[in-house]
């Protein structure tokens, strides 16, 4: 029986894989680098990292000052620009009167609260799970293997919510069913979300009912 949803963030309940862009950009600007859109995007697809990123460019920079700038204008990007997804308060809200859900995010816990507390959605998470808070973030499972620890709960009884490829295969190695709802920005390539157990255009197409009968 469904008793847990575990919702991404980025890209899923608020528009900022846009904001997420222009903050990264701005950042390696400031230390003379051009990060163009399309570096951008295969960078993002690999893993969320931004020591392997200046890797793999073969960048002499420092991950932690790149961060630090980065962290000071996406802040300022979500104060005055970041957009909810359609649908995402609605589902947020009718989730949260029938199950138990949890954030399971690649950001940082500042960002998870800043995020939701702009739209009023905090009080309904029982838990944020922050990817840089842990050893491996997605696409490996250990997010979601945390999320089953913290709410005492198993893959059969949990749904895990997604936007992107990375997320989808961070559920999946956990055992978790998962939905996806690609982001427009930086929508994953359709044969890269093939082990998705449902694909929506929009979290409007949700509701409880289509919920429950994932798992029967």
């Amino acid at each position: 029986m469904l008793d847990t949803i575990f919702f991404d963030l980025d890209g899923l309940l608020v528009d900022s894989e846009p904001l997420q862009f222009k903050a990264y950009q701005y950042a390696f600007q400031q230390f003379g680098f051009d990060l163009e859109l399309d570096r951008w995007f295969q960078w993002h697809r690999i893993e969320a990292s931004v020591p392997r990123w200046i890797e793999q460019a073969q960048l002499k920079l420092d991950p932690q000052a790149v961060r630090a700038v980065k962290k000071q204008r996406y802040d300022e990007l979500i104060a005055n620009e970041l957009m909810v997804k359609p649908g995402a308060v609605e589902l947020v809200r009718a989730c949260a009167s029938e199950f138990t859900i949890a954030v399971v995010s690649g950001s940082r816990r500042e960002s998870i609260e800043q995020c939701l507390q702009k739209f009023g959605l905090q009080q309904y998470f029982s838990a944020y799970i922050s990817g840089p808070e842990l050893t491996r973030s997605k696409p490996y499972p250990d997010p979601y293997l945390e999320a089953l620890r913290v709410l005492e709960t198993a893959p059969s009884r949990s749904i895990a919510l997604e936007d992107s490829a990375n997320g989808l295969k961070a559920a999946v190695a956990a055992g978790i069913a998962c939905i996806v709802c690609p982001d427009r920005f930086s929508p994953p390539a359709s044969n890269a979300i093939l082990d998705a157990t449902k694909v929506v255009d929009s979290l409007e197409a949700l509701d409880i009912e289509t919920l429950r009968l994932i798992l029967k």
